[in-house]
């Protein structure tokens, strides 16, 4: 379960409905009013336009709309006499058809105005934030998170005073602008989690005990090295490959563990070989390797899903390559292709391009 921020400073109904967790979140006046958002199960917050812009548009509407009327209808008596003239004259007096036009126009403006409100939202999920918007045809637009994009805040004059305001948020491409959001200093720290979104994400090192003692599975690969073929005893690349697969694998699906350097029983190995076939023969040194194989056959802007750990057991040092899950689709480059693949079970699977499109469209459905 996901849980409002503050818990100190607020009290707050969850009412949990189509898989999300609505929070209406009460501060006291000095910590700036009401606030309405959601945390959807995936752990991404939404964030609706403040409650004072929809009174404020309410009101805006309305003064045009009766603006256009009198400009339409002017101050004579002829509007009566064409309306004399048509069918509805004689099933509703004038006055009736006046105030019922009214009455409907009215009706409509302010049914139009909330929904409006009501389905114009921010979403913000790891490196990536949206904005949609619009009734009956919506419009989405994305905004990719970058660290060295730039973060404000502003408040009107108004907003002030009601605890409303905007964040801009701008990179070297795009910008994007939260407007009218209610106290909007309070989700600086989600964007900026959105935006480091591997500031936490590997604080706490694996426990290699647990992670050997297990068979392999989902989230669990075990090889006996990253390009050394213990069968022939020389450097074998296409262990390389393989090893890509599994992570590319790791990366499409829930993220998992990657362990080299032990054999099918799990008995440790040792990365000693590898170390022998690469120019700086240490940890450093086969982390580097990595890296560069990465960048070749994954991409470097997928790296930071990536975290290298070393070990020694029974004097001998293993690997352990942490994956997280990608925000986005990640493809392998093999032989002047790209494949599409993932963790099905203790397997690693290749997609058709049939099926990528459907498990994409599943796995990141606001791509």
């Amino acid at each position: 379960m996901s849980y409002c921020e503050e818990p100190s400073l607020l009290f707050y109904t969850l009412v949990q409905y189509n898989q999300r967790f609505w929070c209406t979140r009460a501060l006291p006046p000095k910590h700036g009013g009401l606030s309405i958002y959601n945390i959807t199960m995936n752990g991404s917050t939404i964030i609706k336009r403040s409650p004072i812009i929809l009174i404020r548009n309410l009101v805006v509407i309305e003064v045009f709309a009766f603006l256009i009327y009198f400009l339409i209808t002017g101050h004579g008596s002829y509007k009566s006499d064409i309306y004399a003239q048509t069918f509805l004259s004689n099933l509703f007096p004038y006055d009736a058809a006046k105030m019922f036009f009214l009455s409907g126009a009215q009706l409509i403006i302010t049914i139009y105005a909330f929904l409006s409100w009501y389905y114009e939202q921010y979403e913000i999920r790891p490196g990536m934030i949206s904005h949609s918007r619009g009734v009956f045809f919506r419009k989405r637009k994305n905004l990719p998170l970058e660290k060295s994009m730039s973060v404000t805040t502003s408040f009107g004059p108004i907003g002030k005073r009601l605890r409303y305001g905007s964040i801009r948020l701008e990179n070297h491409h795009n910008s994007m602008v939260l407007a009218n959001i209610p106290n909007p200093q309070n989700y600086l720290k989600a964007i900026d989690k959105s935006i480091n979104p591997d500031s936490n994400r590997f604080i706490e090192k694996p426990d290699i005990n647990r992670l050997i003692a297990q068979d392999e599975n989902e989230e669990i690969e075990f090889k006996s090295s990253l390009r050394f073929d213990q069968r022939i005893n020389q450097l074998n690349r296409d262990l390389e490959k393989a090893a890509m697969k599994t992570v590319a694998a790791f990366l499409n699906s829930k993220g998992g563990y990657l362990v080299i350097g032990v054999d099918d029983s799990r008995k440790p190995l040792g990365l000693q070989n590898d170390y022998q076939t690469i120019q700086r023969k240490d940890s450093d040194g086969f982390e580097n390797h990595f890296t560069q194989v990465f960048n070749a056959m994954i991409g470097p802007e997928s790296r930071h899903f990536v975290k290298i750990w070393f070990y020694e057991i029974e004097k001998r040092e293993i690997c352990v390559i942490q994956v997280a899950p990608s925000t986005r689709p990640v493809y392998l480059k093999v032989n002047d292709g790209e494949r599409f693949y993932v963790r099905t079970g203790n397997i690693t699977t290749d997609l058709k391009f049939s099926e990528v499109e459907a498990y994409t469209r599943s796995r990141w459905p606001h791509r």
